[in-house]
């Protein structure tokens, strides 16, 4: 009974973590979301060709997925069986790292968009959208799996 109350406690623990994390970033997914729902009113943006229109666009509807995702477990916790923690746990990890996944999209692609104007290269827009992606990729999840794989002796 001790050991199941402790579970119980650990579980509390990292969700309540978990929503304060998100309380953090999520300001800063929704700045980015404003500001891009602006881009398409300033007046350069008639000289982006299509395909930066595309990537745009891309980048647009992935930040505001990222921000639906990233606000989805405060809503879950409000509405689900409060019973279930293990459940609401698994249920906010998921969105939160589909919703990282995402925001890390937006950001490459916007990222490919503005690199690309500014040098008038597809290479370089490439290149810095690519570098941005993995930056995000190796930050956000290879490194944390790597070291949860050590700690636990793997």
């Amino acid at each position: 009974m001790i050991e199941d109350d402790h579970e119980k406690e650990e579980e509390r623990q990292r969700y309540s973590e978990l929503l304060g994390e998100l309380r953090t970033v999520i300001p800063g997914v929704q700045v980015l979301f404003a500001f891009l729902l602006t881009v398409p009113f300033s007046s350069r943006f008639a000289e982006v060709d299509r395909l930066g229109k595309v990537m745009f666009t891309v980048s647009l509807m992935a930040v505001a997925a990222a921000t639906t995702l990233l606000l989805g477990p405060a809503a879950y916790h409000r509405l689900a069986d409060q019973q279930d923690r293990r459940g609401r746990l698994r249920y906010g990890v998921g969105l939160a790292l589909a919703g990282m996944a995402l925001l890390a999209l937006s950001i490459s692609c916007a990222v490919f968009v503005v690199g690309r104007i500014i040098f008038d290269d597809m290479r370089v827009g490439a290149g810095l959208a690519a570098a941005t992606a993995v930056t995000a990729v190796v930050i956000w999840y290879i490194v944390p799996v790597i070291r949860r794989w050590r700690s636990s002796g793997g």
